[in-house]
């Protein structure tokens, strides 16, 4: 084939989906650059790369690094969604993303490409919490950092390794890559404390969920003289 052409696969691969989503994503307008030849989708090359680029945002981020910044706060500055549905990861992801306002800043569909890009690799849930981030190879960065936590309907199967299916999902969106890297290192330390992973299984409220992990993370990271 013309290397100057790619084909539903390639494009599947680039964004990190499936080809189902693809087909889904060409079904409502939502790909451009795609002709049919001989019967077949296919897609410029260059056209391709610097759309995937432009809704992936490449730029730093936010230069104005919170070394601070806690898991708690990041909730603050986010929200806590209750009964996400979906039949699977990629429903799930989808009305998660629509829960959320939206905002000029806002690209839902860069979001969705980013996050995909690492879960194609390797599903983030464990335990039955999945701790989504963006790609740091296709970065998408925000005002300031923030944590989306939702709570999904049913138990949804997202190919996790331990193939326990999924109930809760802790969505990190980065004001840049400083804030995510730390926000992903405090998440997995809880994680591996057990009081922690039974307590965001109870479904607290708002004000009971951010009331509990500042005091888990008081206790995890307090300094020590």
């Amino acid at each position: 084939m013309d290397k100057t052409f790619l084909a539903i696969k390639d494009v599947a691969l680039k964004l990190g989906v499936s080809d189902k989503t693809i087909y889904r994503m060409l079904n409502e307008n939502q790909l451009p650059f795609a002709v049919k030849i001989g019967g077949q989708w296919r897609f410029r090359a260059d056209a391709m790369e610097d759309w995937i680029n432009a809704q992936t945002n490449t730029e730093t981020g936010n230069r104005r690094i919170n070394s601070d910044i806690t898991v708690h706060k990041a909730i603050e500055n986010g929200t806590v969604i209750y009964r996400v549905q979906g039949g699977n990861r990629d429903e799930a992801i989808d009305e998660l993303l629509s829960a959320i306002p939206y905002s000029a800043s806002f690209d839902k569909k860069a979001i969705k490409i980013s996050i995909f890009a690492n879960e194609s690799l390797v599903s983030s849930s464990l335990k039955g919490i999945a701790f989504m981030t963006p790609s740091v190879e296709r970065p998408v960065f925000f005002e300031r950092t923030m944590l989306i936590v939702a709570f999904l309907e049913e138990e949804t199967d997202f190919k996790a390794m331990d193939d326990i299916k999924t109930s809760i999902i802790f969505l990190t969106l980065p004001a840049n890559r400083a804030e995510q890297a730390i926000i992903d290192m405090k998440l997995r330390r809880l994680s591996m404390d057990n009081e922690f992973i039974e307590g965001i299984k109870l479904h607290m409220t708002r004000k009971e969920l951010l009331s509990f992990i500042q005091k888990k993370e008081g206790e995890i990271f307090s300094k020590r003289p």
